[in-house]
């Protein structure tokens, strides 16, 4: 069994939920994907091994398993939503010319959450962080794009 899918099942056992073959399955789907995905490009991963699975299911599976924290969903500058395993501490630089998305790791913003923790006494249990702009080869196409968007140059 693979590491999040065994962390998974224990979450689902706890909260009195069976690890159904389609659960399964979208669990693999997630876990063995390199990039974010919207529900129906993991449902069309599903049906490819589970040919039998609605996507209703897993929508509803979806919302079950972000509910418990195993993942989460993020606007990517669509109308819809992408979903990744949760715990991957990462951040996103979004595209809105080409809508490429660069995932980076970052201890800045572990440094923000213990500032939060000791300023504040509060208790950061996720985050979701995203900066949007225009990729390197989208600013190389030469068009005017404007200045920073906070004003800050510091």
């Amino acid at each position: 069994m693979i590491s999040g899918l065994k962390t998974g099942l224990k979450k689902l056992k706890e909260a009195g939920f069976k690890l159904t073959p389609q659960r399964r399955v979208i669990f693999e789907v997630l876990e063995s994907s390199d990039k974010h995905m919207s529900a129906e490009e993991i449902h069309k991963r599903v049906k490819e091994r589970y040919p039998r699975a609605g996507l209703a299911t897993t929508y509803r599976t979806l919302d079950l398993l972000k509910e418990l924290g195993l993942v989460t969903n993020i606007n990517l500058g669509e109308e819809h939503k992408h979903y990744e395993l949760a715990g991957k501490c990462h951040y996103h630089l979004v595209c809105l010319r080409c809508g490429d998305v660069i995932e980076f790791g970052s201890n800045f913003f572990g440094k923000i959450e213990k500032g939060l923790s000791k300023d504040h006494g509060f208790e950061v249990t996720d985050q979701n962080v995203e900066f949007h702009g225009y990729c390197s080869k989208c600013r190389q196409k030469g068009e005017k794009i404007d200045d920073l968007a906070c004003g800050y140059e510091g």
